[in-house]
C-alpha cells in the first residue's frame, strides 16, 4: 500500500505521517473556517442554488440577470441541498461544513495524486519529502482547499489534469480523463482557460507531444463541456445561455467602473507581501530563477499567462490568484532542486538554506494555527452562527456598523443564512445607535475593528476609548469573531487584516439619553447614495465609494451634494441634530463644510456649518465625520430643512453613507 502511495521515496512512513497530519488539518480548518472568504462564494454559488433547490429564498445577484456565471457549481451546491434536505438536515451551518468537507476530500485527493505523478523529477529523497509537506501543508493551503469557491475547484481539478498528465500510465483512458478535468476546471472558474491554454503550449512545443495526443482530450473538453457547461447553464437560466462569452462582455464592460482598478503592479506586490514575505519574497526569486535557469518549467508555463493577462485588466483582486497557490510548492521546489543539485556540497549555501527553513517552518506552523482557529474571510457570519447556537427561538436585534452585517455584508442579506427571528439595522455613529434598539429583543453591537474607533469616539466622545463609551452606554463586550491569541498572531501576517475582526457588544441597560420614552419624536434619516431618495442626486458618482457602488461628488461644478430635504413638521420637538457621513478628500479645504439650513416665513432663515478642517485632517482616505447642531428654541415655527455638504472649491471631495438622528 505505501508502495503505490509513496513509490519515489525511501522514507514512506515519514510520508504517511505528513500526509495524515495534513489530512487532520484539512478537517480541522474545515470545520473553524465557516462562512465565506468573499461574497461570491455565497452570492454566486450557494444563493444561486436555492432557486432549484427550493430549500430557501435566496437573494439573487445582478450576475444571475446577467447570465454571466457557470452554474454548474450551483448545481451541485442544489444536490448537496435537496440530498440532506431528505434526512431533515437543515441547518445552513451543518450543510456549509458538510460541503467544506467534500472539497477537502477533492483537494487532498488531487494534491497527492499530483505530488506522486511529479516527485520522481527530484533528485533526492529528502528533497520529495519536503516537496510532499509543503505541498499539503504550506500554511494557506489548508485554507484554500477547503473553501467552496470557483477559484478552488477551477484549481482543484486543473491539479488533477496535470497528475493524469505526468502520471506513467498513458492511453485513451487517461486521456479522456485529462479532457474531463480540464472541461471542470474551465467550468467552475473560466479564468482557468489561460492556464489551460499556457500547459497546452508548453506540451505541444516544449514536450513535444504529436498532435494526434491533443484529438481525444480536446474531443471529450467540448462534449463535457456542451453538457455540464452549456446543458447546465441552459438548464439553470431557462434559456440558450453561452455564459463565457456573456461573462467576457460585461465584464469588459462594467468591471472596473463598478469594482475599482488597480495599477499594473498590483499581483507583483501581492506576490510577495500577501503569503507572508517569508513565502512570498522566496516564492518570487523562485520564479525569476526559472525564468532565467528553466524557462521551459511547465508550471512556469500555467503560471505567466494567467499572471500576465490577470496583470493587464483593470480590475484586480488578490483572490483571483488563488489558483496558481496550488502550483507555488512545485515551482518553489523546482527551483530549490536545481540549485541544491549545483551548490549542494558548500557549506554557506547549506547553512543558508537550512537557517531560512527553520524560520519559514516557524512561521508556516503559525499561519496554519491561525486558520484552524478563525472563521472565514471577513469573519461576518461569526455572529450568526453565535446567535443560532445559542439564542435559537429568540427574538434578536443586531445594530451592526458598515460591512458588518452578519447576514450580509454587502447590502444584500442571504436566504441561505436568513434566521427569522433576527432583524438588523445600519447606524452611522454612536448618537444613532440607542434609536435602533428593540425592547422586546435581545439587542446586539457589532462593528468591524477599522471601524470602532470612527463610529464611536465622535462628537463628545472624542478621544475616549470606544470600549469605555460602549460600557458607559449599556453595551457590555461579549466576544470577537477570532481569540485575541490568534489576533496577536495574524497582525505578523499581512494576509490576515485584523480590521475585518468582528467585535461584538451586548445591550445590558444605561441611563444615557436620548431614551425612546423621553424622546418621542426621533427621526433617524439615512441614506447610502445607492437609491436616489434625496436632493442633488446629479452629484451621485461611481468614480468611488465607501459602501455598495455610488458616492456623492462636490466640487466647484456642483457645489453642493446630496441633500436631505424635509419639512420640519416631522421633527417639530427635536432639540438637537447630530450628522454623520464618511468623506474622503484629496486636501484639506477651507471652504468646505457640513451644513444645516431651516427655512422660515418672510426669510427668517437659520444658516449654520460646521468646517471639515474642523472635524478632521486625514486625507486620501475614507473617515467617518460627525457635526453636532443645537436647534433654536422656536424650531418648530420653520417650514423646512436641508443638510447637505458643501464645496465651492476645485478639489473633489465624496461623501457616503450619510447619517442624521433629530432628537
Amino acid at each position: 500500500m505505501l508502495n503505490k502511495l509513496f513509490p519515489y521515496s525511501d522514507r514512506k512512513i515519514l510520508c504517511l505521517v505528513i500526509s495524515v497530519l495534513a489530512l487532520a488539518v484539512y478537517v480541522v480548518t474545515a470545520v473553524a473556517n465557516y462562512g465565506f472568504h468573499h461574497a461570491d462564494e455565497l452570492f454566486q454559488i450557494i444563493e444561486l442554488a436555492g432557486i432549484k433547490s427550493g430549500t430557501f429564498t435566496p437573494y439573487i445577484a445582478w450576475e444571475y440577470e446577467a447570465q454571466i456565471r457557470p452554474m454548474l457549481q450551483p448545481a451541485l451546491c442544489t444536490l448537496f441541498l435537496k440530498s440532506f434536505s431528505l434526512i431533515s438536515v437543515t441547518d445552513p451551518f451543518t450543510l456549509s461544513l458538510l460541503m467544506r468537507l467534500f472539497t477537502v476530500l477533492l483537494s487532498f485527493v488531487a494534491v497527492m495524486l499530483f505530488v506522486r505523478n511529479t516527485a520522481s523529477s527530484f533528485a533526492s529523497s529528502k528533497v520529495r519529502v519536503v516537496y510532499l509537506a509543503l505541498s499539503l501543508l504550506l500554511w494557506f493551503i489548508p485554507y484554500l482547499a477547503c473553501r467552496f469557491s470557483s477559484e478552488t475547484y477551477g484549481a482543484i481539478f486543473f491539479v488533477y489534469a496535470l497528475a493524469i498528465y505526468f502520471s506513467e500510465k498513458q492511453n485513451n483512458k487517461t486521456r479522456i480523463l485529462l479532457g474531463i478535468c480540464l472541461a471542470l476546471s474551465f467550468i467552475f472558474r473560466f479564468q482557468m482557460g489561460l492556464a489551460i491554454l499556457g500547459f497546452g503550449l508548453w506540451s505541444l512545443l516544449i514536450d513535444k507531444k504529436c498532435w494526434k495526443y491533443f484529438i481525444v482530450p480536446a474531443i471529450t473538453f467540448i462534449v463535457v463541456y456542451a453538457l455540464l457547461g452549456v446543458g447546465v447553464d441552459s438548464w439553470f437560466y431557462g434559456e440558450f445561455v453561452f455564459a463565457p462569452y456573456n461573462y467576457v462582455k460585461v465584464n469588459s464592460e462594467v468591471s472596473s467602473e463598478w469594482f475599482g482598478s488597480e495599477p499594473w503592479w498590483f499581483y507583483l506586490y501581492n506576490l510577495v507581501s500577501y503569503p507572508t514575505y517569508f513565502v512570498g519574497i522566496p516564492m518570487a526569486v523562485a520564479i525569476i530563477y526559472l525564468l532565467v535557469r528553466n524557462p521551459k518549467n511547465p508550471y512556469l508555463w500555467c503560471f505567466i499567462p494567467f499572471f500576465v493577462v490577470h496583470s493587464l485588466i483593470a480590475h484586480k483582486e488578490v483572490r483571483f490568484m488563488f489558483p496558481m497557490a496550488f502550483l507555488f510548492p512545485v515551482m518553489f521546489m523546482s527551483a530549490f532542486d536545481k540549485l541544491n543539485r549545483k551548490l549542494g556540497e558548500n557549506k554557506i549555501w547549506k547553512f543558508s538554506w537550512q537557517f531560512i527553513l527553520i524560520a519559514f517552518v516557524y512561521m508556516n506552523l503559525w499561519g496554519l494555527e491561525a486558520n484552524m482557529r478563525k472563521s472565514a474571510g471577513d469573519q461576518t457570519c461569526y455572529l450568526a452562527k453565535h446567535i443560532r447556537d445559542n439564542y435559537q427561538g429568540q427574538k434578536v436585534n443586531i445594530v451592526h456598523g458598515l460591512y458588518s452585517n452578519p447576514y450580509g455584508p454587502y447590502g444584500g442579506i442571504s436566504g441561505f443564512y436568513r434566521n427569522d427571528n433576527v432583524t438588523t439595522s445600519k447606524f452611522g455613529n454612536i448618537y444613532g445607535i440607542k434609536l435602533l434598539l428593540d425592547p422586546d429583543a435581545v439587542n446586539f453591537f457589532t462593528c468591524r475593528k477599522c471601524d470602532l474607533e470612527n463610529m464611536v469616539c465622535v462628537g463628545e466622545f472624542a478621544g475616549k476609548n470606544p470600549f469605555d463609551v460602549l460600557r458607559s452606554l449599556g453595551f457590555e463586550y461579549q466576544l470577537q469573531s477570532e481569540p485575541q491569541s490568534v489576533e496577536i498572531q495574524t497582525e505578523r501576517y499581512t494576509t490576515f487584516d485584523t480590521g475585518m475582526i468582528l467585535y461584538v457588544f451586548k445591550y445590558v441597560g444605561d441611563s444615557y439619553v436620548p431614551q425612546k420614552s423621553d424622546y418621542k419624536d426621533v427621526v433617524f434619516y439615512c441614506s447610502d447614495c445607492e437609491k436616489v431618495e434625496w436632493g442633488q442626486s446629479q452629484t451621485l458618482t461611481t468614480e468611488i465609494s465607501h459602501s455598495g457602488k455610488y458616492s456623492s461628488l462636490t466640487c466647484c461644478e456642483n457645489p453642493y451634494g446630496i441633500t436631505l430635504v424635509d419639512s420640519i413638521c416631522n421633527v417639530a420637538t427635536a432639540k438637537k441634530l447630530s450628522v454623520s457621513m464618511w468623506i474622503h478628500q484629496a486636501d484639506t479645504i477651507p471652504e468646505s463644510s457640513i451644513v444645516f439650513e431651516a427655512h422660515g416665513p418672510e426669510n427668517a432663515d437659520i444658516w449654520s456649518s460646521k468646517m471639515l478642517m474642523d472635524l478632521t485632517s486625514k486625507t486620501n482616505q475614507w473617515v467617518n465625520i460627525c457635526a453636532d447642531f443645537d436647534l433654536p428654541t422656536d424650531f418648530s415655527a420653520y417650514n423646512n430643512f436641508k443638510i447637505y455638504l458643501y464645496n465651492p472649491s476645485e478639489t473633489k471631495i465624496y461623501c457616503d453613507d450619510i447619517f442624521a438622528v433629530f432628537y
